[in-house]
């Protein structure tokens, strides 16, 4: 195939060693790429790409856990909370939370995120402020449009969003 590709452009036949110290100068990252997909290349090699964060607020992350307890709802049926944060990924500090009952929503991120830019009551936890770009997974509700004007600041930064159920290497 490629002495043909020579041949037709006029070019002297190319040898199978220079055609294999080509290949084999070839980016492992290229090759997965090209013979197995998005999917192969991040497996691979999506840990190797980081986000790297400059200063504090420059990067928030977002992400609910459900805790391994059972607590008592208002109604007092045993229930497993959720817990949500926003942690600054260049200090790696909480700087909002929310404890809850139910499945996550798009009201418990706000009221993490709420708590997380306003100032602390308690003076030994001094984070707040507005990140200068949220991120977060492609949960639904981090990924749901519709009216952001209640926080247009945040809005207006431009939330990054990873891979569903790929978390951000720690």
């Amino acid at each position: 195939m490629v002495s043909g590709i020579a041949a037709d452009r006029g070019w002297p036949p190319v040898s199978y060693p220079v055609v294999r110290r080509i290949i084999a100068g070839l980016d492992r990252g290229l090759l997965a790429l090209a013979h197995g997909g998005v999917h192969e290349y991040r497996d691979d090699f999506e840990l190797v790409m980081r986000r790297e964060s400059a200063h504090p607020n420059d990067i928030w992350q977002a992400d609910h856990t459900e805790i391994g307890l059972l607590a008592l709802d208002e109604t007092g049926r045993p229930v497993r909370p959720w817990l949500t944060v926003i942690m600054d990924e260049r200090s790696r500090v909480i700087a909002g939370y929310t404890v809850f009952a139910g499945d996550p929503a798009a009201l418990q991120t706000a009221l993490a995120l709420r708590q997380a830019i306003w100032r602390k009551t308690d003076p030994a936890w001094p984070v707040c402020g507005v990140p200068g770009c949220p991120y977060s997974d492609h949960g639904a509700d981090f990924t749901r449009t519709g009216d952001r004007s209640h926080s247009p600041r945040v809005a207006s930064t431009g939330t990054v969003s990873g891979d569903a159920a790929r978390p951000d290497p720690v």
